[in-house]
């Protein structure tokens, strides 16, 4: 028998085989290294970009800013996601367990990735040839929620591992649930499980049931599809779906799971949101924004008290609207609201087609605004009439020329001239014919009448005594900020001034010659409580508390008889008040006040057309200024304070002395002590009448 050959040992073939497998593995660790240089070098060019660990520690989400009413309740917030922030120990341990087991069972035992999981998604994704499966943890979860967008890139998918593992270094698994459970949408623009309790509910987060529970962690999966009053059906065959997850991963008992899947889904009605107060909440928004910036407007969950008051913005809407509906009624307005609505406006304008109206109410003893009306309606036109529009203010203007008089040596009985006046208008060849309202002339009338009747001859004949310059002077110091203009027709108001600084000014008056400043807001606070502004009244004493206290009289009797009498078919009690028409009757106004408020009301057309032929501030805003107080205000507690320094006496209105036995229907009249007349009327004795003529041409065109 042979036996077999043994192989010869060939040294170049060993070398060649070795060689060749020498080759393969530095190829191998060659292609290795680059691949974890490039992955590497990709992770250190993702982490420059993305925010370190000390900085996630300090993150916040955005968080609703909410705006309180002088009552401290809710009217409004500031948000790009409706936010609210609870802690873990008060979120019920059904929540906490099911979130857990539908998004990541592992979350206790992973580091912020779970590698089987990532591998486990790849796989199905590839098998399904598109994305089915996410892998990423709750960690992950909240690093994209936190700091990315929703775009699937495998770079948003890098970025977002980087991010876990730096969340897992800076927080504690507990603190990573707690921020993951405020931060994911629960649809309908809530974020966080303590704002989806009330809205779904209307419950605080630890007095959801199980059922109630498994609803809430059916719907970040997708917020508009499993939403329960988008889908109904959906969304309970979903909250029966991770009831049954839960069940299967002994999260929850059998029973349990029985009962809470019988149970139907209990939701709280949704209402649609009266919206109220909207252009006061807007001046609110855009002085925050224009202050702190948006980030503190929108993110911060800062606390803004204001200053309004719920019950008299809605009495003021009220009121309002009913008028400008009634004045478009009766008059048969083509461009009525009602027309407008019916028709539809498309885009935001500033100025509207229809009739509009203005109104502010402010608490002259501390400057709150306690009311704001800027429009008929804030969703057509954004422009505050309130605050923004400049108008001409008519004869409410006469309130300063007034004023200015009183405090510089006039009493309301002086005689002052209604009757007929032409000027030369300096620099120009023309003149200038003012004339009254009603184009009569009332003669020789005491100054006090002379307002109560608003007759512009005589107002025109005061400032040109007292000097328009004065004027502006006394304007500007009972609060009015507008430019004005020193002529002599400026006491017809033709200069252009807002509701706001005019309510605020008159309101100096009603305070006995104190300003205080109007203001909407009456502190600040952030998120935890602590204050960032705080109003502080600084009140200013511009006026003798004896010349406001004339003035303020003298305005009683525009309400008590005068042009401004309509307000009395509504409201009782003690007020004071002007009325103001411009010429072509496109503007009218009412500025009143009572011991404890000033309102001023304005209405008219954005285009400056005409409201209606008549249509003054006596027959179309006082009424509106009536009714509304009578609703806000319809027992005052206490008549206007009077000042020390004051007496009162008869006087005879044809003289502007003291009344004797005879004069015919003697008014009493208030005067700073030492002012008044001391001399009694010599013009009415016994078995004597007296009858005034309106002859003026007897008087000729000049001054008396």
């Amino acid at each position: 028998m042979q036996k077999p050959k043994r192989p010869s040992f060939n040294p170049r073939r060993a070398y060649s085989k070795q060689g060749k497998h020498h080759r393969i593995r530095w190829t191998l660790i060659v292609f290795f290294s680059l691949l974890i240089g490039i992955g590497a070098g990709t992770i250190l060019s993702v982490s420059r970009d993305l925010p370190p660990a000390e900085s996630i520690s300090f993150f916040m989400p955005a968080i609703a800013t909410k705006v309180y009413d002088d009552q401290d309740s809710l009217i409004g917030e500031f948000f790009v996601e409706r936010r609210e922030l609870t802690n873990l120990d008060r979120v019920p341990h059904y929540l906490k367990d099911g979130i857990i087991c539908i998004e990541d069972k592992s979350f206790y035992k992973h580091w912020g990735v779970d590698i089987l999981g990532l591998l486990r998604a790849l796989i199905v994704n590839i098998l399904h040839g598109e994305v089915v499966q996410g892998g990423s943890t709750i960690t992950m979860q909240l690093a994209r929620n936190m700091f990315l967008t929703m775009e699937q890139t495998m770079m948003r998918k890098i970025k977002e591992i980087i991010l876990a593992v730096r969340i897992e270094r800076a927080y504690t698994k507990d603190e990573i649930l707690e921020k993951y459970l405020n931060q994911i949408n629960f649809g309908q623009g809530r974020y966080g499980v303590a704002t989806a309790a009330k809205y779904y509910f209307n419950k605080e987060p630890y007095e959801l049931t199980l059922s109630e529970c498994a609803l809430l962690i059916a719907t970040p999966k997708s917020p508009d599809r499993y939403s329960p009053f988008n889908n109904y059906d959906l969304a309970l065959q979903r909250r029966n779906l991770i009831l049954k997850i839960m069940f299967a991963d002994k999260f929850i008992t059998e029973a349990e799971y029985e009962t809470a899947r019988a149970e139907s889904i209990i939701l709280v009605e949704q209402k649609t949101e009266k919206r109220f107060a909207e252009y006061f909440i807007e001046d609110i928004r855009r002085y925050l924004e224009l202050k702190y910036g948006p980030e503190f407007l929108y993110r911060s969950g800062a606390n803004i008290y204001t200053t309004l008051n719920t019950e008299a913005q809605i009495a003021a809407e009220k009121t309002m609207e009913k008028h400008l509906v009634g004045i478009e009624k009766q008059y048969k307005f083509k461009d009525s609201k009602a027309h407008w609505d019916s028709v539809g406006i498309s885009d935001t304008l500033q100025y509207s087609p229809y009739l509009q109206g203005a109104l502010v109410l402010i608490d002259h003893r501390s400057g709150e605004v306690k009311a704001m009306i800027g429009g008929r309606d804030f969703s057509q036109s954004k422009w505050n009439r309130a605050s923004q529009a400049r108008r001409q203010a008519g004869s409410a203007f006469k309130v300063f020329v007034w004023t200015a008089a009183y405090d510089n040596g006039f009493t309301p009985a002086d005689i002052v001239l209604d009757l007929p006046i032409v000027l030369d208008i300096a620099g120009m060849d023309s003149i200038y014919r003012p004339s009254n309202y009603d184009r009569k002339f009332m003669g020789p009338i005491t100054m006090e009448k002379a307002l109560k009747h608003s007759r512009n001859l005589a107002a025109i004949r005061l400032i040109r005594n007292i000097g328009p310059e004065l004027v502006v002077y006394y304007a500007h110091q009972l609060g009015v900020e507008s430019p004005l203009l020193a002529v002599v027709s400026l006491a017809l108001g033709v200069c252009e001034v807002s509701v706001l600084e005019m309510a605020s000014a008159v309101g100096t008056i009603a305070n006995l010659g104190e300003r205080n400043t109007p203001h909407l807001i009456r502190r600040i606070t952030d998120n935890n409580g602590t204050l960032v502004e705080m109003h502080a009244p600084i009140p200013e004493q511009v006026l003798t508390q004896q010349t406001a206290y004339v003035m303020l009289n003298t305005m009683r009797s525009v309400v008590e008889g005068g042009t401004g009498y309509k307000a009395r078919h509504y409201y009782r009690g003690p007020a004071a008040g002007k009325t103001g028409t411009t010429n072509n009757y496109s503007d009218a106004w009412f500025i009143g006040f009572t011991p404890k408020y000033v309102g001023a009301v304005w209405m008219g057309n954005d285009d400056n057309e005409r409201i209606f032929r008549g249509a003054t501030g006596g027959d179309v805003c006082a009424p509106i200024w009536g009714e509304f107080m009578a609703a806000i205000d319809p027992a005052p507690e206490s008549e206007f304070p009077v000042p020390a320094g004051i007496v009162n006496c008869r006087i005879c209105e044809q003289t502007g002395l003291l009344a004797n036995e005879y004069c015919p229907d003697p008014r009493m009249y208030t005067f700073i002590a030492g002012t008044e007349p001391v001399d009694t009327c010599d013009l009415h004795t016994a078995g004597e009448e007296y009858e005034y003529h309106d002859d003026f041409e007897k008087f000729g065109e000049g001054e008396f």
